[in-house]
């Protein structure tokens, strides 16, 4: 295990110092064609394209893993550094500010929502695994509503079982007010971002405080509905953060291609009207 990570460590170390030599020495390239008068613009512009198709690459390079092109984890790390300079580029091509035209500016603010969610996939990706591995056994995703439903299905039996074992509607009358809710219940889309599940502390407490009133009977039923509350709980924080690592690539990938398509466009444009083309 040890070097594996060692070996990660020393890889993100190695690309970290070669990003930021590639942005010092673009930085110091555009300063010396600025004042030379180069067209700096035209040179950065080229590259941000370069950067951009080099960046998409990672994706289709997802889809045939059977290329003897390094495997996922070193295309991910590139991928990431790729994605800085590419940001360092598309400031250095714009120069900060905001374009004037309709469609540069549709690719400026297509290019900002891109690197955004980029970013936030990113953190996502190494925040999220380690609460999700903490909040109880990993599940594939696609399984979750089907194991959400025997939740339910159990839970519904054991309040039938303890009305008709105990003659009393005690453990029922809960289920209908609290635990039938949560149980029919799906996590907010940022449920993963808010911290802990309130509700299920609630209702964890609430059926702690019925307990007390419960026969021997009752009682050890209650413990059992107990532990299908903690499920769910876990149910719950599986789906809602696989899904929030699942959705930000629904809206970063399109993007994407959208955004090679008005790169496109502005290529087409630029050479066009500088009698290039």
């Amino acid at each position: 295990m040890a070097a594996p990570l060692k070996s990660f460590a020393a890889r993100r170390a190695l690309l970290s110092l070669a990003t930021l030599a590639l942005v010092g020495a673009l930085a110091l390239a555009a300063w010396l064609g600025a004042a030379a008068l180069r067209p700096v613009g035209l040179y950065t512009g080229w590259l941000l394209l370069g950067l951009v198709l080099l960046l998409a690459f990672f994706n289709a390079r997802k889809k045939l893993p059977f290329l003897p092109l390094l495997n996922a984890g070193t295309w991910l790390q590139l991928h990431v550094y790729a994605g800085w300079l590419t940001c360092f580029v598309f400031a250095l091509h714009t120069g900060a500010r905001l374009p004037g035209g309709r469609l540069e500016f549709l690719l400026w603010l297509c290019f900002i929502v891109v690197a955004a969610s980029g970013v936030s996939g990113l953190w996502l990706s190494r925040w999220l695994p380690p609460r999700l591995a903490r909040s109880g056994e990993s599940l594939i995703y696609e399984r979750i509503p089907l194991l959400r439903h025997r939740l339910e299905t159990e839970a519904k039996a054991l309040v039938h079982q303890a009305e008709a074992e105990t003659k009393s509607t005690t453990l029922a009358d809960f289920y209908l007010r609290e635990l039938g809710g949560y149980f029919a219940r799906s996590p907010a889309l940022l449920a993963p971002l808010a911290g802990d599940d309130a509700d299920y502390h609630r209702v964890k407490l609430e059926l702690a405080a019925l307990r007390r009133f419960l026969n021997e009977r009752e009682a050890a039923l209650a413990d059992q509905l107990g532990e299908l509350l903690e499920a769910k709980r876990n149910l719950d924080a599986q789906r809602a953060g696989q899904r929030l690592l699942k959705l930000w690539l629904f809206v970063h990938i399109p993007l994407t291609y959208g955004l090679l398509v008005l790169i496109g466009a502005h290529v087409w444009l630029v050479l066009h009207y500088s009698h290039r083309l």
